[in-house]
């Protein structure tokens, strides 16, 4: 079991604690309905829904990649229906249906989602792209926020076989996802994209952060 490291966030959002909630309830009920309409009213401000791909998403994915050495690494965003990846390295459909979707449970929760071994999880045992191409086994992802506070999509890495993270590679993925989630929100916040190469892996922005902490949704 890895336990989350205290990180200072890039952004400072509100924490929608019902959405958690609600999520959990599957979206039964009027306040679950509710929910999941502010959060998609959130992603559709971002306007990145099959946007694209753009340099400053997948210079992140290709780190993400190099970094923990594994076989896939994504920056998904999660539609009514459907996952759609802004930025992907490896062999991953681009858009998947949102209940076979690994992030679709991640944003159901407030912690970042690390399964060591997909087929041996209840979850996801018995999920098409675990006993089917691309045959993923491991998975590891954080939330991203959009406007609002609102849950999303996420950063995540996946590989072909069983793996551990331990505490400094959550860390890390904890500080990409940072560098994710402002790229995501750049364009609604009018600050301008980053440009590749300015952060490095395990270093931090001082105009980027502000002093909340990730784990505040913890």
């Amino acid at each position: 079991m890895v336990t989350p490291l205290p990180l200072e966030r890039t952004l400072s959002l509100p924490t929608p604690s019902s959405f958690a909630a609600a999520a959990r309830s599957d979206l039964q009920g009027s306040p679950a309905r509710e929910a999941e309409r502010q959060r998609l009213r959130s992603l559709d401000r971002l306007g990145l829904l099959d946007s694209g791909d753009e340099e400053r998403f997948d210079r992140l994915t290709r780190r993400a990649q190099a970094h923990f050495g594994v076989t896939t690494a994504v920056i998904s965003l999660v539609g009514a229906d459907r996952q759609y990846l802004k930025s992907f390295v490896g062999s991953f459909p681009r858009n998947v249906q949102r209940d076979a979707a690994f992030c679709n449970v991640t944003l159901q929760g407030e912690d970042p989602l690390v399964v060591s071994d997909l087929r041996a999880d209840e979850r996801f045992q018995h999920n098409p792209l675990v006993v089917g191409a691309p045959f993923i086994r491991f998975y590891a992802g954080v939330p991203l926020r959009g406007p609002g506070g609102w849950f999303v999509g996420s950063l995540c890495i996946l590989d072909t076989r069983p793996r551990d993270l331990d505490g400094h590679g959550l860390l890390q993925l904890h500080r990409l996802a940072d560098e994710a989630e402002l790229e995501v929100n750049a364009e609604v916040l009018g600050s301008p994209p980053a440009e590749a190469g300015s952060y490095a892996l395990g270093a931090k922005s001082s105009s980027a952060m502000s002093s909340g902490s990730r784990n505040s949704r913890m």
